[in-house]
């Protein structure tokens, strides 16, 4: 009778029949009465014995079977698809001996995990001793700049406080990885509290951390860069230099001019002898002769300001202006006047039709206003034109008539046509007109014509705002063609408006 072999589920894995031996898993399977059957039970148990003990894996696994892979001398199991290495670690107070590189020792003294490379333990972490509850520990991290780029940062901690940071490069830490004392993180070594950029103290630690030890040299004393201290043998200064509101004098040994700030709210420069201070200039290594100069007057308590050499120095050039001199009178002659005086009152000139100004020519030599009143001799364009409300935007020469919307449309075949849109009108009627357009009653001007047309033809209105040859004698005659075309389509022809 064959045996029939199930797992611990219950499912099956072989049918073993009698005197046989199955090979289906990696442990002979023995049939019943089959004659020597004590040797390979005797192997089987020592193959569990020794956890198929292999450079190989087993080639019949199950999920759960247990192999020892000699190649690496880890513990290994079956988890239905690949064998895969059991976890844990040593656990002692004090480095074990004999562990096969990738095995892990757990430091039950400092609570930190250590994992064996061959030669030596490489600390995993945490980083931090154990015997405190706070961290101290150098830790290598990546922190986001403000534009989301990445930067490798190693921070020093103690007592849960970043003291310093080490980096290769300068950038603004994003908000999303703070570090308290630090916004930006600088190239090379940065104490905490020390990123006040842009104010007197950059560079300058505002707490109590500090570099202990001896440097070689020393970029800032006392939060100054070491180009903002003189010499007594060179007192050249490469920036502004700070000085109480009292100031500082000059001329030794009497002080013949001080600069100070008055009642140190007002920036002035004072004589101490004499009435005049004197501005010099000097071109081209030469100093100039005509300079200027503020001199007090004996009789009052005022200043004028004088040139020292008369009819000689400007003040201000083609080049650069000042934008108002205000005084009460000006003496002298202006090669310009932005205003003239109209009976009291000062107005300027204008080109355009403004009210209240003085008329002046364009750059096309026309003069505009609102209203004309007086004889003209001439004019340049040659009809008469009145605004009118038209129910569409129309280009010049549409031949228009009353109807639509408002109070003109384009003209249609059949119609009485009131004139044509007027390009240029030399006399302008009804000008007031909001959002009209202007429409040539009388006069020479372009109409658009659909047809052949004949100089001295009479025209009607044709389709669409088009006028067109009129056939007989009819009463609706509104133009006369100027010119002669055989061209059959739509075109402006200039004409007389009746």
């Amino acid at each position: 009778m064959s045996y029939t072999i199930t797992r611990t589920n219950g499912a099956q894995v072989a049918v073993v029949a009698d005197g046989t031996i199955d090979a289906t898993l990696d442990l002979k399977l023995i049939g019943k009465n089959y004659a020597g059957y004590g040797g390979v039970q005797n192997e089987n148990f020592v193959y569990l014995l020794e956890n198929f003990a292999s450079n190989n894996p087993p080639p019949r696994a199950i999920s759960g079977q247990i192999w020892f892979d000699s190649s690496s001398s880890k513990l290994k199991f079956y988890d239905g698809v690949k064998f895969r290495t059991t976890g844990g670690a040593e656990i002692s107070s004090t480095a074990p001996t004999g562990l096969t590189v990738g095995d892990f020792w757990f430091d039950t003294t400092n609570k930190q995990l250590y994992a064996w490379d061959g030669a030596a333990y490489t600390l995993i972490g945490p980083q931090g001793v154990a015997g405190s509850q706070t961290v101290t520990q150098m830790r290598s991290v990546s922190l986001l700049d403000t534009s989301g780029n990445p930067h490798a940062v190693i921070q020093a901690i103690d007592d849960d406080v970043t003291i310093f940071t080490i980096s290769t490069e300068n950038f603004t830490l994003n908000a999303v990885n703070p570090i308290d004392g630090f916004s930006n993180i600088h190239q090379g070594v940065t104490l905490c509290y020390t990123n006040n950029d842009g104010v007197s103290t950059l560079g300058q630690t505002q707490t109590g951390h500090r570099f202990w030890g001896t440097a070689t040299n020393s970029e800032k004393l006392g939060g100054l860069s070491a180009s903002s201290f003189i010499q007594t043998t060179n007192a050249t200064f490469s920036n502004p230099v700070h000085f109480a509101h009292t100031g500082f004098t000059v001329g030794d040994p009497q002080a013949l001019l001080r600069v100070f700030n008055d009642a140190e709210t007002t920036p002035t420069i004072q004589n101490q002898q004499g009435k005049e201070i004197v501005f010099k200039t000097t071109v081209s290594g030469t100093p100039t002769t005509s300079n200027i100069k503020f001199s007090g007057r004996t009789d009052t308590t005022y200043v004028d300001i004088l040139p020292t050499v008369t009819l000689v120095s400007n003040i201000g050039s083609l080049d650069f202006k000042f934008k108002d001199v205000f005084a009460d009178k000006f003496k002298g002659t202006a090669d310009k006047a932005d205003l003239l005086s109209v009976n009291g009152n000062y107005r300027s000139a204008s080109t355009d039709s403004s009210i209240n100004t003085i008329a002046a020519r364009d750059v096309n030599g026309y003069i505009n206003a609102v209203v004309f009143q007086g004889v003209a001799t001439s004019a340049n364009y040659a009809d008469l034109a009145e605004k009118y409300l038209a129910d569409a935007e129309y280009e010049v020469g549409t031949v228009v008539m009353v109807g639509g919307e408002k109070e003109v449309t384009a003209a249609q075949v059949g119609f009485r046509a009131l004139g044509a849109v007027s390009a240029n009108p030399a006399y302008m009627m009804n000008s007031a007109l909001e959002g009209g357009t202007y429409i040539a009653l009388k006069g020479r001007v372009p109409v658009k014509v659909l047809g052949s047309v004949i100089k001295g033809q009479r025209l009607v209105a044709g389709q669409d705002g088009t006028a067109q040859a009129a056939m007989g004698n009819t009463a609706d005659v509104f133009a006369i063609a100027l010119e002669t075309s055989n061209d059959a389509s739509v075109k402006l022809i200039e004409c007389v408006i009746l």
